[in-house]
């Protein structure tokens, strides 16, 4: 598992109340800082999401972490299956994570090797 992109909110931004907010926890790590734009637009295909929401009185946050768990080549294509995992915390509290699988032109684990 490798740290790809961190961000510390200034402020807890509140999740309950918004509308249709566990449809926008897989988007979140668009927002991140750090990862290539053609990483996050364009370049990579949404295979499946899996959203773990943890117990809490109330869904605030004020820090989101992206992993990358792993990353193959397909077979016959030549592009990249990526599996990325999104930690939301409340002061160290982990409140949700979603588990993506993207489809990649790019190899993730060359460019962040190239970035660190």
């Amino acid at each position: 598992m490798i740290l790809i992109a961190q961000k510390t909110l200034p402020r807890h931004f509140k999740l309950e109340g918004q509308k249709n907010f566990l449809s926008l926890l897989p988007q979140l790590w668009q927002e991140l800082e750090g990862i290539p734009h053609s990483l996050k637009n364009g370049e990579n295909w949404l295979q499946s999401e899996e959203i773990i929401r943890y117990p809490s009185s109330n869904y605030s946050f004020d820090k989101l972490k992206l992993y990358l768990l792993s990353e193959h080549i397909t077979r016959h294509s030549k592009k990249y299956i990526i599996n990325l995992s999104l930690e939301i915390t409340s002061n160290t509290k982990l409140l949700a994570q979603i588990n993506l699988s993207l489809l990649s032109e790019d190899s993730w684990n060359e460019i962040i090797q190239k970035n660190q």
